[in-house]
Protein backbone atom coordinates (compact mmCIF):
# COMPACT_ATOMS: atom_id res chain seq x y z
CA UNK A 1 0.00 0.00 0.00
CA UNK A 2 3.31 2.10 0.64
CA UNK A 3 4.18 1.64 -2.97
CA UNK A 4 0.71 3.42 -3.87
CA UNK A 5 1.54 7.16 -3.90
CA UNK A 6 4.72 7.29 -4.67
CA UNK A 7 3.46 5.42 -8.38
CA UNK A 8 0.98 7.90 -8.65
CA UNK A 9 3.95 10.97 -8.20
CA UNK A 10 5.76 9.70 -10.56
CA UNK A 11 2.65 8.85 -13.23
CA UNK A 12 1.97 12.27 -12.22
CA UNK A 13 5.15 13.75 -12.94
CA UNK A 14 6.06 11.84 -15.66
CA UNK A 15 2.29 13.39 -17.15
CA UNK A 16 3.74 16.82 -16.48
CA UNK A 17 7.18 16.33 -17.99
CA UNK A 18 5.66 14.43 -21.31
CA UNK A 19 3.00 17.67 -21.39
CA UNK A 20 6.00 19.87 -21.78
CA UNK A 21 8.24 18.07 -24.14
CA UNK A 22 4.63 18.06 -26.37
CA UNK A 23 4.18 21.73 -25.92
CA UNK A 24 7.83 22.27 -26.75
CA UNK A 25 7.58 20.32 -30.10
CA UNK A 26 4.38 21.44 -31.31
CA UNK A 27 5.94 24.70 -30.49
CA UNK A 28 9.00 24.29 -32.64
CA UNK A 29 6.67 22.80 -35.97
CA UNK A 30 5.15 24.91 -38.45
CA UNK A 31 1.57 26.05 -38.01
CA UNK A 32 -1.25 24.82 -40.50
CA UNK A 33 -3.45 27.68 -41.42
CA UNK A 34 -5.58 25.84 -44.42
CA UNK A 35 -5.83 27.47 -47.79
CA UNK A 36 -5.96 30.90 -48.33
CA UNK A 37 -6.84 33.45 -51.12
CA UNK A 38 -6.19 36.89 -51.54
CA UNK A 39 -6.90 40.08 -53.85
CA UNK A 40 -2.95 41.57 -53.83
CA UNK A 41 -3.35 45.31 -52.44
CA UNK A 42 -2.70 48.43 -54.20
CA UNK A 43 1.14 49.49 -54.53
CA UNK A 44 -0.34 52.57 -53.29
CA UNK A 45 -2.19 51.75 -50.50
CA UNK A 46 0.41 48.65 -49.21
CA UNK A 47 2.29 49.81 -45.95
CA UNK A 48 4.94 47.53 -45.48
CA UNK A 49 6.28 49.19 -42.25
CA UNK A 50 3.63 47.62 -40.30
CA UNK A 51 4.35 45.11 -37.78
CA UNK A 52 2.24 41.67 -37.03
CA UNK A 53 1.67 40.82 -33.40
CA UNK A 54 3.26 37.08 -34.39
CA UNK A 55 6.85 39.00 -34.02
CA UNK A 56 7.21 38.42 -29.94
CA UNK A 57 9.19 35.09 -29.40
CA UNK A 58 6.61 34.42 -26.76
CA UNK A 59 3.64 34.40 -28.43
CA UNK A 60 1.58 31.13 -29.03
CA UNK A 61 -0.23 29.91 -31.85
CA UNK A 62 -2.51 27.27 -29.84
CA UNK A 63 -2.81 24.27 -32.23
CA UNK A 64 -3.65 20.26 -31.65
CA UNK A 65 -0.38 19.65 -29.86
CA UNK A 66 -0.26 22.57 -27.61
CA UNK A 67 -3.72 21.89 -26.46
CA UNK A 68 -2.63 18.14 -25.87
CA UNK A 69 0.54 18.96 -24.02
CA UNK A 70 -1.20 21.85 -21.69
CA UNK A 71 -3.71 19.01 -20.88
CA UNK A 72 -0.89 16.48 -20.22
CA UNK A 73 0.48 19.46 -17.64
CA UNK A 74 -2.86 20.22 -16.38
CA UNK A 75 -3.59 16.35 -15.72
CA UNK A 76 0.12 15.35 -14.67
CA UNK A 77 -0.04 18.59 -12.15
CA UNK A 78 -3.63 17.30 -10.70
CA UNK A 79 -2.57 13.89 -9.78
CA UNK A 80 0.51 15.31 -7.70
CA UNK A 81 -1.72 17.95 -6.00
CA UNK A 82 -3.97 15.01 -4.99
CA UNK A 83 -1.02 12.52 -3.71
CA UNK A 84 0.44 15.43 -1.68
CA UNK A 85 -2.98 16.39 -0.11
CA UNK A 86 -3.34 12.57 0.41
CA UNK A 87 0.17 12.86 2.11
CA UNK A 88 -1.01 16.09 3.88
CA UNK A 89 -3.80 14.28 5.52
CA UNK A 90 -2.25 10.73 6.17
CA UNK A 91 0.22 12.00 8.24
CA UNK A 92 -2.03 14.72 9.97
CA UNK A 93 -4.67 11.91 10.97
CA UNK A 94 -2.00 9.66 12.05
CA UNK A 95 -0.41 12.36 14.13
CA UNK A 96 -3.92 13.12 15.82
CA UNK A 97 -3.85 8.99 16.47
CA UNK A 98 -0.77 8.87 18.15
CA UNK A 99 -0.85 9.70 21.87
CA UNK A 100 2.99 10.17 22.04
CA UNK A 101 2.55 12.55 18.86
Amino acid sequence: MRALPAVSAALGLLLALAGVVVFAVANRSPAEFGWTSYAPLEPEVYDSSLTSAFTDRWTVLWTGGHLVGAALVVLGLLILAGVGGWLLGHRSARGADDPDA
